[in-house]
């Protein structure tokens, strides 16, 4: 059984983010962007939160304070599922063939059937986590993590809705531990990126995702991948 090594993909993690971060930086930017959309918070009931110490008191002052356009919300909503679905897309090329704009250019000819299995797939893997999460926090917790890729295969394969969750299902089979090691490990460099001026949240947040990704592919049954023979290149090619 194949097995990850955290330090090694931390490592490619970070000569990739290194190596094409603007452009990566930029659509995590964004996305952080058009998800607060239609969402405002009322400064001077802030104000009033601060001046009282009750928590019951504090929890209603805050639900008046954050007030929702729901109809900018969910354009904010679906804006955000096109910039992963590019982003995943581009991740991935970038991965492979060192070449994340090819991969710009094809998102945005999308696939409509693509980028719509893309959007119920990822709609049913939060209301999955969500749902387990209630019950329990540990089955939230083993479910998110099984079918994690779920949402990346529907973007970057020409697969159907429920063959993206038995992917994501048999690829991460006998690799929770590992896989939640990388998810601490994941915390850890965003908790470091917000130390540095909370600024450096963005580019923590391409490493994370270039971990994340890599992790998958190192697990991945039916494929292997090699680093180029290019000296001191992080990319990497598709070996049948």
């Amino acid at each position: 059984m194949k097995k990850l090594a955290i330090g090694d993909l931390v490592s490619r993690a970070w000569d990739l983010a290194v190596k094409h971060w603007p452009i990566f930086v930029l659509l995590t930017l964004i996305n952080s962007i058009v998800t607060s959309l239609g969402t405002s918070v009322d400064n001077d009931i802030l104000s009033e939160i601060q001046g009282t110490s009750d928590p019951t008191t504090q929890l209603k002052l805050l639900s008046t304070a954050i007030q929702t356009n729901y109809a900018l919300a969910l354009i904010g909503a679906l804006v955000a599922v096109y910039v992963s679905f590019i982003g995943y897309r581009m991740y991935v090329s970038c991965i492979k063939q060192g070449k994340p704009y090819a991969a710009l250019a094809d998102a945005l000819k999308v696939n409509l059937n693509q980028l719509a299995v893309f959007l119920c797939v990822q709609i049913v893997y939060a209301i999955i986590v969500c749902i387990a999460t209630c019950f329990c926090i540990l089955p939230g917790i083993f479910l998110g993590i099984r079918l994690w890729y779920a949402p990346l295969i529907a973007a970057t394969e020409d697969t159907g809705f429920a063959e993206a969750f038995s992917r994501s299902w048999n690829t991460t089979r006998g690799h929770f531990w590992e896989l939640f090691l990388v998810g601490l490990t994941g915390i850890g460099i965003a908790i470091l990126g917000f130390c540095a001026c909370c600024i450096g949240y963005y580019f923590a947040a391409v490493i994370i995702e270039f971990m994340v990704i890599l992790a998958y592919f190192d697990l991945r049954p039916e494929e292997e991948f090699v680093i180029e023979a290019s000296e001191g290149s992080a990319d990497y090619e598709e070996v049948k």
